[in-house]
């Protein structure tokens, strides 16, 4: 295989397949259809005479030399960023580029319908791909020039990366205005034996679990919903608490006449979330533009 021969659009292709083991997360990532990804996927095993990349039952696993072919194609996209003036001028109102966000569930429903109508009247050649954070680790690499925009980590994350804290607020207590607890101090002992909704799969589902642990108490979890949307009307309907970053409460349209909140118990359990993206492209005058206007609608 004579290197210059190769199309430089394949070994992104490659890079994206060995982070996401997956050809239709691939096809998500990159914009592509799964059939084109296929396409490349056959056009870099003849390239490299290797298959690159084996059945898997999640998906596909990367080879050897799949793994060697990725890690120097991410060098050299480095060093490419590096030789290139990064600093060039960015006009957003003629700019044609697409931008990639992984968010959660609670940040896509805040940011998005803020963010879109900006992006109509400011810079109509500006794309957006979104896709939602699954569960999967895989998820926390950072491909290309993808942002991750995501609950603050609290252990050591793979790769490098930079981060800019958007979001940094306490929870609340959410109940229904007539419950019985709304006119008793809500101490944690009171508010580890009351009932509760809690929110699964998305950012904060643990956090309060791991401090009431800690200090030997647990909450009585009723049920278990997937969005925070879900908890606030159960609350709004039940005798059940729901603990939600507090400005959820003001971002959503909810039940006011019916619901009520309280300080939560712990002032040392926080909600914070943080923009990501990979060191290479914190040069990128685009790029450092679209981080600015995402950071600004928090």
């Amino acid at each position: 295989m004579r290197p210059r021969k190769i199309d430089l659009n394949l070994l992104v292709t490659l890079e994206a397949l060995v982070a996401e083991k997956s050809v239709s997360r691939t096809a998500q990532r990159l914009g592509l259809t799964q059939s084109a990804v296929s396409h490349s996927l056959r056009r870099l095993r003849a390239a490299f005479s290797d298959q690159l990349f084996v059945r898997s039952p999640t998906g596909v696993e990367p080879t050897r030399r799949a793994l060697e072919i990725a890690s120097a194609t991410r060098l050299a996209l480095e060093q490419l960023e590096q030789t290139i003036d990064g600093s060039a001028a960015f006009d957003p109102a003629t700019a044609e580029r697409t931008f990639s966000l992984r968010l959660s569930e609670y940040v896509s429903s805040h940011l998005l319908r803020r963010l879109c109508p900006i992006l109509r009247q400011e810079a109509p050649g500006v794309r957006i791909l979104a896709t939602h954070f699954t569960g999967d680790p895989r998820e926390d690499e950072i491909v290309g020039d993808e942002i991750h925009v995501r609950l603050a980590a609290s252990g050591g994350v793979i790769g490098r990366r930079e981060r800019l804290r958007v979001v940094d607020e306490k929870f609340v207590v959410l109940m229904r205005k007539s419950h019985p607890a709304r006119r008793k101090p809500m101490t944690l002992a009171s508010y580890a034996a009351l009932s509760h909704v809690k929110v699964v799969g998305t950012i904060g589902s643990n956090i309060i679990d791991d401090a009431l642990r800690i200090r030997g108490l647990r909450r009585d979890v009723v049920f278990s919903v997937p969005s925070w949307r879900d908890a606030i009307h159960i609350v709004a309907n039940s005798d059940l608490l729901a603990a939600i970053p507090a400005r959820w409460t003001r971002d959503q349209e909810q039940p006011a006449e019916q619901v009520t909140t309280r300080p939560f118990p712990l002032d040392d359990v926080t909600f914070a979330i943080d923009l990501e993206w990979h060191p290479r492209f914190s040069g990128d005058a685009g790029h450092n533009w679209f981080r600015r206007l995402v950071a600004g609608q928090f």
